[in-house]
């Protein structure tokens, strides 16, 4: 309980709300351009990685959400300087989403953000771990799709791959001192908790998006997706500070007399 209260308050001292809100807003700028990449190149992604090209939109992640409203307003033509456009679009969204997830967690294990660098492999790791998770969750959906408990199955499977990607990127950014065991609890929790926003995305925010739709246009979409990045980025700001929190607390445990400690 001491260690979920310490929690909450340094995420209040950190801004986590705000720092979630930059972060939905840096998801959602990466997201769009991608969407008319995916749809754009659909044809071409079939013929290269032998796909189906209407399998991104039954993803169970916001790409396929994103990309069925995309691919719903267009025509279903693919143009060449769409898709080129829209890729290099990616590329600079991407990394600056990564800088925005490398501040945050300096944030919250150094409490300032001077020191960030963007490093060209650290870079390419997170751009990597973006592949696998839409690749990951057009899995999913596609599973989902044929039968509901291979989704459930493929959906826990999901939390386990995602947290491990997690893990990984968590290398590449501020974590102070701490060694790789220290950072699976705030993996985990982003592995979960990605999991759950995927099970709001199918029960829920497809709805949402529906009814938003009809009654306010692209403003409710756009709204209601936000919405949706919001809670992804309080996730990614939770794992940072719960496992910055973890981390100092050990510290200070260790530093503690045996004695003090009892009492």
């Amino acid at each position: 309980m001491d260690a979920a209260f310490e929690t909450i308050e340094r995420d209040s001292d950190l801004g986590g709300a705000i720092l979630a809100g930059a972060l939905a807003y840096r998801l959602f700028l990466f997201a769009l351009p991608l969407a008319f990449f995916l749809v754009s190149g659909a044809g071409l992604m079939a013929n290269a990685l032998g796909i189906e090209p209407n399998l991104i939109p039954k993803s169970v992640g916001f790409t396929g959400v994103i990309t069925k409203q995309v691919a719903s307003e267009s025509n279903g033509s693919s143009s060449w300087w769409v898709a080129l456009s829209s890729f290099f679009i990616v590329a600079y969204a991407t990394r600056v989403l990564f800088r925005a997830i490398a501040i945050v967690h300096a944030l919250a294990w150094d409490r300032s953000a001077a020191s960030v660098k963007i490093k060209s492999r650290a870079l390419g790791m997170f751009g990597a771990m973006l592949a696998t998770e839409i690749a990951l969750g057009a899995g999913v959906g596609a599973i989902n799709h044929q039968t509901a408990i291979g989704g459930l199955v493929a959906l826990a499977l999901y939390v386990f791959a995602s947290a491990g990607l997690w893990l990984v990127i968590s290398l590449h950014v501020p974590h102070g001192n701490a060694r790789l065991i220290e950072l699976i609890p705030g993996s985990l929790l982003y592995g979960i908790g990605v999991a759950a926003v995927s099970l709001f995305n199918v029960l829920i925010l497809g709805s949402l998006i529906k009814s938003k739709s009809s009654t306010y246009g692209t403003l409710g979409i756009a709204a209601t997706l936000l919405l949706g990045f919001f809670f992804v980025g309080r996730i990614m700001v939770g794992a940072a500070v719960v496992n910055a929190t973890l981390h100092e607390r050990r510290i200070r445990l260790q530093a503690t007399p045996p004695l003090l400690q009892e009492k």
